[in-house]
């Protein structure tokens, strides 16, 4: 199941309508208010995601209201016209704990559209470009982002470069730990480490270098 936030302006009947034709194993359904969410999903076990309008939220409250309400650790933010605000997003993403967010633009080809979609029910995460690089863009008080050839990014060692490959998905802590064997305290210290290697204020600038970059541009060291 999942739950769509928001107006018949936002999710029409025919959208709605083409996700239930395109994928037969999941229901979707509307709902105009948190409390109307939270009834068409207490009969249901999983709901992978909270798809809601951008326009629903406005603050990190309204992030976490939105998900316990539908009872998911995820919330995907469909929007048209107007992006969701940037600073917002970057404060999430910065946040190690749930939700995660991730990104649906209505105003694509129906194709595209579906394709993202099912990357969504999968548990993946996309970026648009036009949003990648706005949080790419540098902000005030940030330290300059190291650059491809800067040398620094060769101190990298490789379970570093591992975490900073894991993190790019967004995959929280927990989820990198586990997934390469280690305690969430020691993948803390590995981005506290790489965060400060690459010359970026976060984990977030971090991934986006990642992205930017790609795993090309950097020749991690031995090291463990």
């Amino acid at each position: 199941m999942v739950p769509m936030l928001g107006s018949e302006f936002c999710f029409s009947d025919g959208l709605i309508k083409t996700l239930c034709a395109e994928f037969e194993s999941v229901t979707f359904a509307r709902g105009s208010d948190l409390s109307e969410i939270s009834r068409i999903c207490e009969t249901h076990c999983h709901v992978p995601f909270l798809l809601v309008d951008q326009a629903q939220i406005a603050t990190q409250y309204d992030m976490h209201a939105a998900a316990r309400a539908a009872g998911t650790e995820m919330l995907v933010l469909a929007y048209g016209g107007h992006p969701p605000d940037q600073e917002l997003l970057r404060q999430r993403l910065d946040e190690y704990d749930p939700p995660r967010i991730g990104l649906l633009p209505l105003n694509m080809r129906i194709d595209v559209l579906l394709a993202v979609m099912r990357l969504l029910l999968c548990g993946e995460i996309l970026v648009p470009e036009a949003i990648l690089r706005g949080l790419m863009a540098k902000q005030p008080g940030e330290r300059p982002r190291a650059g491809p050839a800067d040398p620094v990014t060769h101190d990298l060692t490789r379970r570093e470069w591992e975490v900073l490959a894991l993190i790019a998905e967004g995959k929280q802590n927990k989820i990198v730990a586990a997934e390469l064997g280690l305690s969430e305290h020691t993948v803390k210290l590995h981005i506290h480490h790489l965060i400060s290697k690459l010359g970026v204020s976060n984990r977030t600038s971090a991934a986006i270098w990642f992205l930017a970059n790609g795993e090309g541009s950097v020749t991690p060291s031995d090291t463990p």
